[in-house]
Formats: structure tokens, C-alpha cells, sequence
């Protein structure tokens, strides 16, 4: 069996409650005997000061793993985000009570026929195809995946997310080496909301924001929006900070998720009475499951 706790997209450096988002989460996972936690990336800027954040997470004393989030790339190169996270490689895999635990890097692009690495937002160039996962990865997961463990996959970007710009690229072409049985859960943040889906047997979900839910370009569309809530910068926030528990044994997978509320403004305050974004529903919850396996 494996317990842990799983948070995406805390954006530490853009709020001014951050702090207390961490020590939320913290609380959150000190009810639990964890076996590690897993930020789903977009943690926070990697510079110097923001070890701080690491320390908090680490302090528990169990390991803390992390993924690459495209806004750890806006201002730093991949060599700065691998040394602020002690790794060796963007891509790595870790085995925890016979499970094997999968962290793929997604912040690459394709242009000209050529594969790329996030930097300072050069994916919005004009005939950049993203995010993808690089060919040399693909070979590296293939391989990876290529025995008898059972494995959980950890991603930034959705393998099943079809709204442009928002899911991997190539992902069809990735969840070919995918069995159901063998890969048994795969979880990814980046679109600050909740969903949840079974593709060929495989329960893919995508974690929700441990902060808020970016509705920018909502605001910007319309001029009275804009007057009246600039302020929020394109951010909704949630009121609480958002993680998951999640145990796995041999029989099923127990997804223990929470509700929540909006902090101030909601998306109906805005002209989404859907609660619908890029293509996820960003209702403050993250959705609780029971697969059987």
C-alpha cells in the first residue's frame, strides 16, 4: 500500500497568502501517515529565497516530490529549476512499497520540426506546437514502464485534456505504452480546476489549484469586467488551500478530495455560470473517487 497527499499549482510568489496555504497543506497531510507528498507543479518561483518553501514541505520528514510547472520556467533556465530541486534529471522515476512512481517533465514545445525546453514563455511563439514530451523521454518512459511494476504517473499538463493549448501535444502517441492494470493512475495540475476520466481503463484526474482558478481573459473580454475587477489580477481565489488524499493497495485506489469555496469573487459573479475553463469545471472541490482495481 502507498499514501499520499497531492497538490497542484500553489503559485506560491503571486499571492499574498501563501504562507498559509503551505502551512494548510502541511495541516492537511499531518492528519495522515504519509508515505511522501507530491506537488503537481507551478510550486513556485525556483530562486534562492523561495527554499523556504521547499524547507516547509520537507520538514515533515518524508519525501516531498515535485514536478516541472511551466511557470517555474518563465524565468529561469532548466539547470537553475534542477538545482533548486536537487535533481539530476526533469524527468525521474522513484519506487515506494513496490509501486513505481513516474514524474514527467511536460514543459517543452515543437517549432520548425524541432524540440524545445520552456523559457521565459517562448512556447506562444507562432508556430509552436505545445506542450509536448520530447522524443528522448518518450524512449525513457517506454523503458520505464517496460517491467512488472504497477506505476503512477505524474505530470503538469493532462494526457486527456483536448481544449487547445491546455493537454500534451503528442498524447495519443504517449498513452499507446500505457496498460491498464500496470499504469493505474495518472494525475497532472496546470488547469487550476477538477476532472476526472477513465480512458481504456486507466483513471486519469487532473488535481485542482491549491490557490485559485485564472480566469483572465474572462475578464478582459468585456470592458465593465475589467473596470470592476482588474484588481484580481485574472485570479479567483479559493478560499482554502486544495490537496488530495490518496491511498492505493492491491484492490482499489481511495481518492479522498475536499470541498471548498470561492475567497471573494466567483465565476457567476463573471459570466460563468457553468463554472466551466479550459475545459475542467473550476468548482471549488476536488472530487473524491473509489476505483476498484
Amino acid at each position: 500500500m502507498i499514501r499520499f497527499l497531492v497538490f497542484g499549482d500553489l503559485h506560491y510568489d503571486e499571492v499574498a497568502d501563501g504562507d498559509r496555504r503551505i502551512e494548510e497543506i502541511l495541516a492537511n497531510a499531518q492528519k495522515r501517515d504519509l508515505d511522501f507528498i507530491v506537488s503537481l507543479g507551478d510550486l513556485c518561483s525556483p530562486k534562492i529565497e523561495n527554499h523556504k518553501v521547499l524547507n516547509r514541505f520537507r520538514s515533515l520528514g518524508i519525501p516531498f516530490y515535485s514536478v516541472i510547472g511551466n511557470h517555474e520556467t518563465d524565468n529561469c533556465k532548466l539547470n537553475e529549476i534542477l538545482d533548486f530541486y536537487s535533481l539530476e534529471n526533469p524527468y525521474y522515476s522513484v519506487v515506494c512499497n513496490g509501486y513505481k512512481l513516474i514524474f514527467l517533465n511536460t514543459c517543452y514545445l515543437r517549432s520548425d520540426g524541432k524540440e524545445g525546453i520552456f523559457y521565459k514563455k517562448n512556447f506562444k511563439s507562432e508556430h509552436a506546437l505545445y506542450p509536448i514530451v520530447p522524443a528522448e523521454e518518450i524512449r525513457w518512459l517506454q523503458e520505464e514502464l517496460n517491467d512488472d511494476m504497477k506505476c503512477i504517473i505524474f505530470s503538469h499538463h493532462s494526457f486527456i485534456n483536448d481544449f487547445p493549448k491546455r493537454g500534451i501535444y503528442n498524447r495519443e502517441e504517449i498513452r499507446k505504452n500505457f496498460a491498464a492494470g500496470r499504469v493505474l493512475l495518472c494525475l497532472n495540475g496546470h488547469d487550476h480546476g477538477d476532472d476526472y476520466s477513465v480512458v481504456d481503463g486507466i483513471p486519469y484526474m487532473t488535481v485542482n489549484s491549491a490557490n485559485y482558478a485564472w480566469l483572465g481573459s474572462q475578464i478582459a473580454s468585456s470592458k465593465e469586467l475589467q473596470e470592476k475587477y482588474s484588481y484580481l489580477q485574472g485570479m479567483l481565489q479559493y478560499k482554502q488551500a486544495m490537496s488530495a488524499y490518496i491511498e492505493i493497495d492491491d484492490s482499489e485506489i481511495r481518492i479522498s478530495g475536499m470541498d471548498g469555496e470561492y475567497l471573494s469573487v466567483t465565476p457567476e459573479d463573471i459570466g460563468l455560470y457553468d463554472y466551466r475553463w479550459n475545459g475542467v469545471s473550476i468548482k471549488p472541490r476536488i472530487s473524491s473517487h473509489l476505483i476498484k482495481l
